[in-house]
């Protein structure tokens, strides 16, 4: 069985839970294709579809290998279609050659991670101002979801088919709930455990012996 979309349909052919890698349109909101109507290119031909992985494809490919999400170069432009930016180089480029564009458009990276309301709607702004202010600072909703997956990425989790980070693979070893998918409520250690954030406070400010983390015990700066 194949790993799948929670919760996301095909606009074309109405497959619910769409299974294995899904496009979804850039300048349309909310509009995604399954793998077979993508590859037939007649059910929305013309717009530049972002490519995404499921959850478990993308940290067996990506997360579980050490890269940050700074050096994923898996995006597409919205608005000239080229593929294989990073978010450093998307947003170079759109300022360069789209910064007076005034098509509404949907952000590759919170399409990809679904971060926020912008995982489905089009863009307020320009995408260019988008990403600097809601993907280039430290501690973004993209950071954090990345980090949940590569954390997902060390359970027993990531082998089942029907793996999805947000409601199997990465739990709060202090409290053994999951993590969930509000990036604001969980925090992450220097070793790269994640926890519930009122958890792990509570942990590390009881603490009477050295400040660890209380999966591995490293020591926590």
């Amino acid at each position: 069985m194949s790993s799948f979309h929670k919760d996301i349909n095909c606009d074309a052919c109405g497959q619910q839970n769409l299974a294995g890698t899904r496009y979804a349109c850039l300048v349309c909101h909310d509009y995604d294709l399954c793998e077979n109507c993508h590859r037939r290119r007649n059910a929305h031909p013309f717009h530049p579809m972002q490519t995404v992985l499921t959850q478990r494809d993308l940290v067996l490919q990506y997360a579980g290998n050490g890269s940050s999400p700074d050096e994923l170069t898996i995006y597409r432009c919205p608005y000239c279609n080229q593929d294989g930016f990073s978010l450093g180089t998307l947003l170079k480029h759109a300022r360069a050659l789209h910064q007076d564009c005034s098509q509404k458009v949907r952000c590759p990276a919170c399409v990809t991670f679904r971060t926020g309301r912008y995982g489905t709607h089009l863009l307020d702004w320009s995408l260019a101002m988008h990403i600097e202010n809601a993907h280039m600072r430290f501690g973004t909703d993209v950071e954090l979801k990345f980090k949940l997956l590569q954390y997902a990425a060390t359970s027993h989790y990531k082998e089942i088919a029907t793996w999805n980070a947000d409601s199997d693979g990465a739990k709060c070893t202090i409290c053994s709930l999951a993590l969930g998918q509000d990036a604001g409520l969980y925090q992450f250690l220097d070793c790269g455990h994640g926890f519930h954030r009122a958890c792990i406070e509570t942990w590390l400010r009881d603490r009477t012996d050295e400040v660890a983390c209380p999966s591995c015990r490293e020591p926590n700066v």
